[in-house]
């Protein structure tokens, strides 16, 4: 089935028709191209990719117009645009029919798109592959060259595009001279030496336009779609496939190719070996090398510095914390020591001016003046109160003001009672023998506090000394020097002292604080411990110190995030240290990763090539290490795989493909033989000296080819290998060297195949006048057998082939020469007719004895597939056979007669039929006798 696209545009005047063939026989020979001119495009890999306008597939009979071109490379740009401009003139306002396989569609649609950019180049790129449909392919443009250029002039010559017809073939122009310029190239490459070199050549043809102009290296040429992969890794070396196989020769070289034509190699015509899954050069790793690099040495000094950065950290903070405990707990023993040094100075003065008052017979005067004395040498005094407790009111027995420090501020006596009425529980608990000290500030307007100390009078402590101090006597050790806070709570909780005024002049609770809770229930008269502050908000480091006097105690707090601010600082300024670190190290990295992955880039590279068949990959070593060794041992690798390369293609253009394949894995096996199951196939042409005889050399050339083309391709459709050709005689194996199953079928649907496919082709040489009379009238035989016989390679060690021994293949040998006599085409022994009857009418013809064997064989011949037969050749057959039997109970006449009656039925002669009547009327005279076997001895071969 052939699937037709839409019309492109082509050539100024012409329309393009692309035709997707599925290689199928039918598909093709239902072609006839009746409204324009047909191009059978083909394609195959040698150095680099070449195309050309090739014979009908499979020697298949088309009459209708189409072109023929010899392989030309893709890269070659004079040749390109002589063909082009051929093309321009020879197809003018037609459609051209171009038929290929579908695994091929991006060579088809890149090679129209250059030769319509090469005939006008006015057109940009861009649109020519839209037009053609390579939008988005990616171009594999070989890096550009330095060069320096000498112009010389030669002559080129190039074949002419023929076109082939009804009448025969049509040079549209003979062979052209085109003086052209050619360029003396100095070639400076650049650093990267992987891609092929371009060759510039441009043809000047009749365009006096083009005369000295050098060809860009990076022609635009090549900015059209130029990767050329097949989506299978089958090359299509003549344009089809067979069944999924490899690609198999053209059917039949005819005159439309001369023999003479040196731009055909024989490989063109017979089979070539597998070819590997072609590579797309733009392969696309998910990472590169150098990235990973980049990516690995980032994260391995990421790591480290991180590592170094937590480490130093911690043992930062863990040491500033250690300083901060220390120094917290330092701060509140020292003030917690002066405070107490303060308080009980103020206990002892005021235990002295209580004695003052106190002492009967001191003059008044003297007393007077010694309170003055006392509250003018510490002002921070201002109250002192002697104080007895009469149920649940204190009385009041004596006290003294500091009327300076009254007159100064206004506060008033009342506001001292006031103080004293407000507090009289609390400061009741000093009848009970224990020092009191509490917040005197509200009501005050400055801050201060009072203390009420047991004192005894009359031997019993029944009075209770009360003194108030302002307090700026202990203050100034509060104030707020650094990142400390420093305050000072009685047993109860209240603060006493603080660096906010506005806490001590409410007598704030601080019991909610959890440092201070610690200290009011902890026995230790010092203590530290890390919280969480909920009304302040953050962590905190307290330390505290009870100054063992009315269980009052200074504390020491920090907040953790001014305490670790060096810390964090710290953090930071590493990570900016870290990232300028990273990189100046990714830059490093990055230029010295490209003295490591630029090598390695370029064996890549220079793989992808070898991959699609280029072994000239020209990379030097470019380093003295390791990648350097490398490169330079893959130079020598592409070097020896060029070499293998050549031999495996010599050697497919003698060989079997398959022969060939399997000798790559297993040579020595080979070598060794095996006794295998085979089917062996021969087949010879006949009377083909009398027609040598008759033909010119390029003529018999010619026949050969197109008949062993078209014979080997159905040899090959059956999975037959082909053992060798003995000048027209064909040799073939089934089963061997890789297994083949139901090989005695194919073998025998191959024979049916080849007299069929002659008979077409002696129809077309005909009908064509081709070759001679006798040519026209060529007929073949073939002789199969099965059964054991040994195979491998035989010979010298020097020079051996891979061929088949033994009597399994003799006699097939014999059956082929023994269907002259009978008159047949195919002949074929038992174990072959046991396994096709099903599928194939076969013919009992014989019973004999050939040359060089004493066992009797009985002989078939094979006539064809019984649902393609007519009935009468199924009639004449069964006629046949039933004329042996009473052949061989000697009742001759009755033979006789079923001989001549199937001969009748056949409706034409039976060479075989009249020899049997031969033997009976032979045998009816002279009677072989009672013991006759009914065996006939052959006396030739």
């Amino acid at each position: 089935m052939l699937e037709i696209s839409a019309e492109i545009p082509f050539l100024k005047t012409s329309k393009l028709i692309l035709l997707v063939w599925d290689e199928t026989l039918p598909s093709l020979e239902s072609w006839k191209g009746e409204e324009g001119i047909t191009i059978f495009f083909q394609t195959r890999r040698t150095r680099e990719l070449e195309f050309r306008f090739g014979p009908p597939p499979w020697g298949i009979r088309f009459q209708n117009n189409h072109f023929e071109y010899p392989f030309l490379s893709i890269h070659n740009i004079s040749a390109n645009k002589y063909l082009a401009k051929e093309l321009t003139q020879a197809s003018e306002g037609k459609n051209l029919f171009v038929i290929y396989p579908k695994n091929v569609e991006v060579e088809v649609r890149s090679v129209f798109a250059r030769l319509e950019y090469l005939f006008d180049d006015r057109i940009s790129p861009d649109r020519i592959t839209h037009r053609f449909g390579l939008t988005g392919k990616t171009s594999s443009i070989p890096e550009a060259v330095v060069k320096t250029k000498e112009i010389e002039t030669k002559s080129l010559s190039y074949p002419p595009l023929e076109l082939i017809g009804e009448s025969g073939k049509t040079k549209l122009r003979q062979m052209e001279l085109v003086t052209v310029p050619l360029e003396k190239e100095t070639t400076v490459p650049n650093k990267s030496t992987d891609s092929p070199k371009i060759q510039t050549i441009e043809s000047l043809g009749n365009d006096t336009d083009g005369m000295g102009k050098e060809e860009d290296p990076n022609h635009p040429y090549d900015m059209i779609e130029s990767s050329f992969a097949t989506s299978d890794g089958i090359m299509h070396t003549n344009g089809h496939q067979v069944n999924g196989k490899q690609s198999l020769p053209e059917g039949g070289e005819t005159t439309k190719e001369k023999i003479s034509d040196n731009s055909r190699s024989e490989k063109d015509k017979i089979d070539e070996a597998k070819v590997p899954d072609t590579i797309d050069s733009t392969v696309n790793t998910k990472f590169s090398l150098q990235l990973k690099m980049m990516g690995v040495i980032s994260l391995l000094f990421i790591l480290s510095v991180a590592t170094i950065i937590i480490i130093a950290s911690f043992y930062f903070k863990q040491s500033i914390e250690l300083q901060l405990r220390d120094n917290n707990l330092r701060i509140a023993e020292i003030i917690g020591s002066k405070v107490k040094s303060d308080i009980l100075g103020v206990v002892e003065k005021g235990r002295q001016i209580a004695i003052t008052l106190t002492t009967q017979g001191l003059p008044e005067d003297d007393r007077k003046l010694l309170l003055k004395t006392f509250f003018k040498n510490d002002k921070e005094f201002i109250y002192l109160g002697i104080f007895e407790k009469r149920g649940d009111t204190l009385v009041k027995k004596r006290e003294v003001f500091n009327e300076e420090e009254l007159k100064k501020s206004s506060v008033t006596e009342d506001d001292f009672h006031a103080v004293v009425e407000r507090n009289r529980d609390a400061l009741a608990e000093a009848f009970n023998g224990q020092t009191v000290l509490l917040n005197s500030s509200p009501g005050f307007v400055e801050p201060s506090f009072a203390i009420a100390i047991p004192t005894a009078e009359n031997g019993e402590l029944d009075n209770a000394l009360v003194i108030i101090v302002k307090l700026e006597k202990i203050i100034g050790a509060f104030s707020k020097k650094g990142i400390e806070t420093t305050f000072m709570v009685n047993g109860s909780g209240t603060v006493l002292a603080h660096p906010k005024e506005d806490l001590v002049l409410a007598a704030t609770d601080l019991t909610g604080m959890p440092i201070v809770k610690t200290m009011l229930t902890s026995a230790p008269s010092t203590g530290q411990m890390s919280y969480l502050d909920e009304e302040l908000g953050g962590n905190y480091l307290g330390s505290f110190q009870k100054i063992g006097f009315a269980d009052a105690g200074v504390i020491t707090i920090v907040s953790e995030e001014k305490a670790f601010a060096a810390v964090y600082k710290s953090q930071r300024t590493n990570l900016y240290i870290a990232g300028i670190g990273l990189c100046s190290a990714l830059i490093f990295v990055f230029f010295f990763s490209k003295t490591i992955t630029k090598p390695v880039l370029q064996l890549l590279s220079a793989t992808l090539e070898i991959a699609k068949g280029n072994f000239k990959i020209g990379i030097k070593p470019t380093t003295q290490d390791e990648v350097g060794l490398l490169t330079k041992y893959f130079i020598d690798m592409g070097q020896g795989l060029e070499e293998r390369e050549k031999v495996k293609n010599i050697l497919g253009s003698m060989i079997d493909p398959v022969v060939v394949q399997e000798a790559m894995v297993d040579l020595a096996a080979l070598k060794r033989g095996s006794e295998t199951h085979i089917t062996a196939f021969f087949s010879d042409v006949a009377s083909f000296s009398t027609i040598s005889e008759q033909l010119k050399s390029a003529d018999l050339a010619s026949l050969l080819n197109e008949y062993l083309s078209a014979m080997t391709i159905i040899l090959k459709q059956h999975e037959g290998v082909l053992d060798k050709y003995i000048g027209d005689a064909i040799v073939g194996i089934f089963n061997a060297p890789v297994p083949v199953i139901d090989h005695e079928l194919k073998a025998a649907r191959a024979s049916v195949d080849m007299v069929k496919k002659l008979k077409e082709l002696r129809e077309y040489w005909t009908k064509n006048n081709l070759y001679s009379k006798e040519a026209q009238a060529m007929d073949a035989r073939i002789g199969l057998n099965s059964g054991p016989a040994k195979v491998g390679f035989m010979g010298t060690d020097a020079l051996a082939s891979y061929t088949m021994m033994g009597d399994t293949v003799n006699l097939a040998a014999r059956l082929e020469a023994a269907g002259k006599d009978y008159g047949v085409n195919i002949l074929i022994t038992d174990p072959i007719r046991d396994k096709i009857k099903d599928e194939m009418l076969t013919r009992f013809v014989d019973l004999v004895r050939v040359k060089g064997k004493n066992e009797p064989v009985r002989i078939h011949e094979l006539i064809g597939y019984r649902t393609e037969l007519e009935s009468n050749l199924l009639e004449a057959a069964s006629l046949y056979e039933l004329g042996f039997e009473e052949y061989l109970k000697q009742n001759w006449k009755k033979a006789i007669q079923y001989f001549q009656d199937s001969e009748k039925v056949k409706g034409t002669k039976d060479k075989s039929g009249r020899m049997l009547i031969e033997r009976c009327e032979e045998y009816n005279l002279n009677s072989p006798g009672k013991d006759w076997d009914g065996v006939f001895t052959r006396t030739h071969k």
